[in-house]
Protein backbone atom coordinates (compact mmCIF):
# COMPACT_ATOMS: atom_id res chain seq x y z
CA UNK A 1 0.00 0.00 0.00
CA UNK A 2 1.02 3.23 -0.72
CA UNK A 3 2.28 5.58 2.20
CA UNK A 4 0.27 8.84 1.27
CA UNK A 5 -2.69 6.45 0.69
CA UNK A 6 -1.57 4.35 4.64
CA UNK A 7 -1.16 7.69 6.40
CA UNK A 8 -4.36 9.64 5.27
CA UNK A 9 -6.59 6.90 5.72
CA UNK A 10 -4.33 5.72 9.38
CA UNK A 11 -5.56 9.78 10.84
CA UNK A 12 -8.67 10.22 9.45
CA UNK A 13 -9.79 6.34 9.87
CA UNK A 14 -7.80 6.00 13.52
CA UNK A 15 -10.17 9.55 14.84
CA UNK A 16 -13.21 8.28 13.17
CA UNK A 17 -13.49 4.67 13.65
CA UNK A 18 -12.22 4.84 16.94
CA UNK A 19 -11.70 8.05 18.16
CA UNK A 20 -15.02 10.12 16.98
CA UNK A 21 -16.51 8.26 20.35
CA UNK A 22 -18.02 9.87 23.59
CA UNK A 23 -17.62 7.39 26.64
CA UNK A 24 -21.31 6.42 27.61
CA UNK A 25 -20.95 8.04 31.17
CA UNK A 26 -20.91 11.35 28.73
CA UNK A 27 -24.15 13.18 29.01
CA UNK A 28 -24.07 14.20 25.26
CA UNK A 29 -27.43 13.56 23.98
CA UNK A 30 -25.80 12.54 20.57
CA UNK A 31 -24.32 9.71 22.33
CA UNK A 32 -26.80 7.88 23.47
CA UNK A 33 -27.69 4.36 21.98
CA UNK A 34 -30.74 4.72 19.96
CA UNK A 35 -32.56 1.87 21.35
CA UNK A 36 -35.49 -0.20 18.75
CA UNK A 37 -38.68 -0.18 20.19
CA UNK A 38 -38.88 -3.98 19.27
CA UNK A 39 -36.60 -6.81 20.12
CA UNK A 40 -36.65 -9.59 17.24
CA UNK A 41 -38.58 -12.70 18.54
CA UNK A 42 -35.71 -15.07 17.12
CA UNK A 43 -33.23 -13.62 19.16
CA UNK A 44 -35.06 -15.30 22.05
CA UNK A 45 -34.03 -19.09 20.92
CA UNK A 46 -30.58 -18.62 19.84
CA UNK A 47 -27.03 -18.87 21.46
CA UNK A 48 -26.06 -15.55 22.97
CA UNK A 49 -22.09 -15.16 22.80
CA UNK A 50 -19.26 -13.18 22.21
CA UNK A 51 -18.44 -13.26 18.66
CA UNK A 52 -14.87 -11.52 18.10
CA UNK A 53 -12.28 -9.39 20.22
CA UNK A 54 -10.14 -7.25 17.64
CA UNK A 55 -7.01 -5.52 19.15
CA UNK A 56 -6.93 -2.72 16.61
CA UNK A 57 -5.25 0.20 18.02
CA UNK A 58 -1.57 -0.33 19.93
CA UNK A 59 -1.03 3.04 21.68
CA UNK A 60 -2.27 4.80 18.73
CA UNK A 61 -5.60 7.16 19.69
CA UNK A 62 -4.48 10.44 18.60
CA UNK A 63 -4.12 13.80 20.65
CA UNK A 64 -7.04 14.82 19.10
CA UNK A 65 -9.01 12.42 20.55
CA UNK A 66 -8.76 14.30 24.04
CA UNK A 67 -11.41 16.36 23.35
CA UNK A 68 -13.90 13.32 23.70
CA UNK A 69 -12.34 11.61 26.35
CA UNK A 70 -9.29 13.32 28.45
CA UNK A 71 -6.97 9.96 28.72
CA UNK A 72 -7.56 8.49 25.52
CA UNK A 73 -4.76 9.88 23.60
CA UNK A 74 -2.02 7.38 23.32
CA UNK A 75 -4.16 4.52 24.47
CA UNK A 76 -5.28 1.29 22.74
CA UNK A 77 -8.49 0.55 21.30
CA UNK A 78 -10.12 -2.65 21.07
CA UNK A 79 -13.80 -3.37 19.27
CA UNK A 80 -16.01 -6.87 20.47
CA UNK A 81 -19.01 -7.66 18.71
CA UNK A 82 -21.58 -9.34 20.18
CA UNK A 83 -24.45 -12.15 18.31
CA UNK A 84 -27.23 -10.37 20.33
CA UNK A 85 -27.81 -6.16 20.79
CA UNK A 86 -26.59 -5.06 24.11
CA UNK A 87 -29.13 -3.47 27.04
CA UNK A 88 -27.00 -0.24 27.06
CA UNK A 89 -27.60 0.75 31.25
CA UNK A 90 -26.12 -2.29 31.80
CA UNK A 91 -22.66 -1.68 30.01
CA UNK A 92 -19.83 0.01 31.94
CA UNK A 93 -16.33 -0.60 31.75
CA UNK A 94 -15.62 -2.80 34.66
CA UNK A 95 -17.69 -5.44 32.72
CA UNK A 96 -14.53 -6.30 30.83
CA UNK A 97 -10.82 -8.06 31.60
CA UNK A 98 -8.16 -7.58 28.98
CA UNK A 99 -5.29 -10.83 29.69
CA UNK A 100 -1.65 -10.59 27.86
CA UNK A 101 0.49 -13.18 26.57
CA UNK A 102 2.39 -12.90 29.74
CA UNK A 103 -0.67 -13.35 31.84
CA UNK A 104 -0.97 -9.99 33.32
CA UNK A 105 -4.67 -8.71 33.98
CA UNK A 106 -5.90 -5.37 32.58
CA UNK A 107 -9.04 -3.49 33.71
CA UNK A 108 -10.70 -1.48 30.90
CA UNK A 109 -11.01 2.35 31.52
CA UNK A 110 -13.40 2.86 29.11
CA UNK A 111 -16.12 1.31 26.97
CA UNK A 112 -18.60 2.51 24.53
CA UNK A 113 -21.49 1.55 21.82
CA UNK A 114 -20.24 3.97 19.80
CA UNK A 115 -20.11 4.33 17.06
CA UNK A 116 -22.11 1.23 16.15
CA UNK A 117 -25.22 3.11 18.20
CA UNK A 118 -28.66 3.34 15.99
CA UNK A 119 -31.34 0.93 16.40
CA UNK A 120 -30.37 -3.00 15.59
CA UNK A 121 -26.81 -1.73 15.56
CA UNK A 122 -25.95 -2.66 19.77
CA UNK A 123 -23.91 -5.16 19.41
CA UNK A 124 -20.57 -3.65 19.03
CA UNK A 125 -18.41 -2.65 22.27
CA UNK A 126 -15.46 -0.44 22.03
CA UNK A 127 -12.54 -0.65 24.80
CA UNK A 128 -10.52 2.01 25.23
CA UNK A 129 -7.18 1.55 27.61
CA UNK A 130 -3.92 -0.62 28.15
CA UNK A 131 -3.83 -3.95 27.36
CA UNK A 132 -0.53 -4.82 26.38
CA UNK A 133 2.01 -3.89 23.76
CA UNK A 134 2.73 -5.43 20.28
CA UNK A 135 4.88 -7.09 19.78
CA UNK A 136 6.49 -7.94 23.95
CA UNK A 137 3.10 -8.74 25.55
CA UNK A 138 -0.10 -8.09 23.34
CA UNK A 139 -3.38 -8.85 24.62
CA UNK A 140 -4.58 -12.40 23.82
CA UNK A 141 -8.05 -12.60 25.36
CA UNK A 142 -11.05 -11.11 27.03
CA UNK A 143 -13.35 -11.96 29.62
CA UNK A 144 -16.49 -10.40 30.75
CA UNK A 145 -16.28 -10.19 34.57
CA UNK A 146 -19.64 -8.28 35.22
CA UNK A 147 -23.31 -8.65 34.46
CA UNK A 148 -23.78 -7.15 30.88
CA UNK A 149 -27.07 -8.23 29.54
CA UNK A 150 -28.47 -8.65 25.85
CA UNK A 151 -31.75 -7.21 25.10
CA UNK A 152 -33.34 -10.68 25.38
CA UNK A 153 -31.40 -10.80 29.24
CA UNK A 154 -28.94 -13.39 28.42
CA UNK A 155 -25.98 -12.52 30.77
CA UNK A 156 -22.88 -12.49 28.96
CA UNK A 157 -20.83 -12.66 32.18
CA UNK A 158 -18.29 -15.04 32.36
CA UNK A 159 -17.66 -15.20 28.59
CA UNK A 160 -14.14 -15.64 27.41
CA UNK A 161 -12.88 -15.36 24.00
CA UNK A 162 -9.19 -14.91 21.83
CA UNK A 163 -7.63 -11.76 20.98
CA UNK A 164 -7.23 -11.04 16.92
CA UNK A 165 -3.38 -10.24 16.84
CA UNK A 166 -2.87 -6.80 15.67
CA UNK A 167 -1.37 -7.52 12.62
CA UNK A 168 -4.37 -9.48 11.59
CA UNK A 169 -6.57 -7.86 9.12
CA UNK A 170 -10.17 -7.00 9.61
CA UNK A 171 -13.07 -10.19 9.45
CA UNK A 172 -16.68 -10.78 9.05
CA UNK A 173 -18.16 -10.98 12.76
CA UNK A 174 -22.05 -11.44 12.27
CA UNK A 175 -24.65 -11.24 9.14
CA UNK A 176 -28.42 -11.06 8.97
CA UNK A 177 -31.04 -10.45 6.35
CA UNK A 178 -33.59 -7.90 6.45
CA UNK A 179 -36.44 -6.46 4.11
CA UNK A 180 -37.98 -2.81 4.83
CA UNK A 181 -41.00 -2.53 6.02
CA UNK A 182 -43.16 0.36 7.36
CA UNK A 183 -41.64 0.13 10.83
CA UNK A 184 -38.10 0.41 10.06
CA UNK A 185 -36.01 3.12 10.44
CA UNK A 186 -35.28 4.07 7.36
CA UNK A 187 -32.78 6.91 6.18
CA UNK A 188 -33.06 8.30 2.91
CA UNK A 189 -29.78 10.59 3.16
CA UNK A 190 -27.24 11.56 4.98
CA UNK A 191 -24.36 9.56 6.67
CA UNK A 192 -25.08 6.20 7.35
CA UNK A 193 -28.27 6.40 5.19
CA UNK A 194 -30.16 2.82 3.96
CA UNK A 195 -29.78 1.23 0.33
CA UNK A 196 -32.40 2.67 -1.97
CA UNK A 197 -36.08 1.45 -0.62
CA UNK A 198 -37.31 1.09 -4.58
CA UNK A 199 -34.55 -0.71 -5.94
CA UNK A 200 -33.48 -2.98 -3.12
CA UNK A 201 -35.71 -6.03 -2.26
CA UNK A 202 -33.16 -7.73 0.53
CA UNK A 203 -30.55 -5.89 2.70
CA UNK A 204 -27.60 -8.48 4.35
CA UNK A 205 -25.75 -6.30 7.15
CA UNK A 206 -22.21 -7.06 7.63
CA UNK A 207 -20.61 -6.66 11.21
CA UNK A 208 -16.91 -6.14 10.70
CA UNK A 209 -14.62 -7.21 13.63
CA UNK A 210 -13.28 -3.32 13.35
CA UNK A 211 -14.18 -0.59 11.31
CA UNK A 212 -13.43 -1.18 7.83
CA UNK A 213 -13.12 1.07 4.52
CA UNK A 214 -11.52 0.43 0.59
CA UNK A 215 -8.40 -0.76 0.17
CA UNK A 216 -7.46 2.64 -0.73
CA UNK A 217 -8.53 4.48 2.16
CA UNK A 218 -12.35 5.57 0.84
CA UNK A 219 -15.50 4.57 1.48
CA UNK A 220 -16.14 1.08 -0.12
CA UNK A 221 -17.34 1.36 -4.14
CA UNK A 222 -18.30 -0.08 -7.05
CA UNK A 223 -15.21 -1.01 -7.65
CA UNK A 224 -15.60 -3.54 -4.39
CA UNK A 225 -18.97 -4.65 -5.05
CA UNK A 226 -17.75 -8.07 -7.44
CA UNK A 227 -15.67 -9.23 -4.42
CA UNK A 228 -18.83 -9.72 -2.07
CA UNK A 229 -21.07 -12.48 -2.87
CA UNK A 230 -24.08 -13.64 -1.15
CA UNK A 231 -25.49 -17.27 -1.45
CA UNK A 232 -29.48 -17.12 -2.11
CA UNK A 233 -31.76 -19.83 -1.05
CA UNK A 234 -34.57 -20.10 -3.53
CA UNK A 235 -36.86 -23.03 -2.98
CA UNK A 236 -34.33 -25.94 -3.21
CA UNK A 237 -32.00 -24.22 -5.61
CA UNK A 238 -29.28 -21.84 -4.26
CA UNK A 239 -28.26 -19.14 -6.16
CA UNK A 240 -24.61 -16.64 -6.27
CA UNK A 241 -25.61 -12.91 -6.13
CA UNK A 242 -23.69 -9.59 -5.68
CA UNK A 243 -24.73 -6.37 -4.09
CA UNK A 244 -25.60 -3.70 -6.62
CA UNK A 245 -24.56 -1.13 -4.23
CA UNK A 246 -23.38 -0.56 -0.67
CA UNK A 247 -25.32 0.99 2.15
CA UNK A 248 -24.88 2.27 6.11
CA UNK A 249 -21.49 4.29 5.03
CA UNK A 250 -19.38 7.21 6.11
CA UNK A 251 -20.61 7.05 9.65
CA UNK A 252 -17.14 5.53 10.94
CA UNK A 253 -18.87 2.31 12.47
CA UNK A 254 -18.28 -1.56 11.41
CA UNK A 255 -21.78 -2.23 10.05
CA UNK A 256 -21.75 -2.54 6.52
CA UNK A 257 -25.41 -3.10 4.49
CA UNK A 258 -25.19 -4.76 1.43
CA UNK A 259 -28.18 -3.91 -1.23
CA UNK A 260 -29.94 -7.01 -3.09
CA UNK A 261 -31.94 -6.92 -6.31
CA UNK A 262 -32.87 -10.50 -6.22
CA UNK A 263 -35.19 -12.16 -3.55
CA UNK A 264 -34.71 -15.28 -1.90
CA UNK A 265 -33.07 -16.41 1.90
CA UNK A 266 -29.32 -15.24 1.99
CA UNK A 267 -27.17 -18.08 3.71
CA UNK A 268 -23.89 -17.30 3.32
CA UNK A 269 -21.83 -14.00 2.71
CA UNK A 270 -17.99 -13.91 1.26
CA UNK A 271 -15.62 -11.34 0.67
CA UNK A 272 -12.18 -11.72 -1.65
CA UNK A 273 -9.29 -10.93 0.17
CA UNK A 274 -7.35 -7.44 0.55
CA UNK A 275 -11.01 -5.76 -0.17
CA UNK A 276 -10.81 -3.60 3.15
CA UNK A 277 -8.94 -2.34 5.11
CA UNK A 278 -8.78 -1.71 9.22
CA UNK A 279 -7.52 1.81 10.87
CA UNK A 280 -4.04 0.62 10.86
CA UNK A 281 -4.02 -0.01 7.12
CA UNK A 282 -4.35 -4.38 7.90
CA UNK A 283 -5.89 -5.83 4.59
CA UNK A 284 -8.49 -8.32 4.97
CA UNK A 285 -8.07 -12.37 4.29
CA UNK A 286 -10.54 -14.07 2.23
CA UNK A 287 -13.82 -14.23 5.19
CA UNK A 288 -17.16 -15.36 4.75
CA UNK A 289 -19.89 -15.89 7.45
CA UNK A 290 -23.27 -17.45 7.92
CA UNK A 291 -25.94 -15.22 7.86
CA UNK A 292 -29.33 -15.33 10.00
CA UNK A 293 -32.65 -13.80 9.38
CA UNK A 294 -33.39 -10.30 11.97
CA UNK A 295 -36.48 -11.27 12.10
Amino acid sequence: MKTRVRKRFVHTAILGILGLLVLIRCNDAASKPQVSESIPEIDKNREAKLLTAFFGLDNALPKRAKRLYRNAPGQDGMPLVFSHELEPNTLQASDFEVTTQNGTKFQVEGATLLPANEEFELRTVLLIGEYGNYLDNPPTSVKIVGDLLSRTKHNFKGESIAVIPLEDGPILSYAEYFTYDENYPYDEKGRGCDCPKKKTKMVVRTVWAGGVRAINGDELGTSELNDFEVTLLRGKDTLLVRPYRFADLDDNDNNIDLCLKETGIPILVKVNENRVIDPRGDANPKTQIEVVSRW
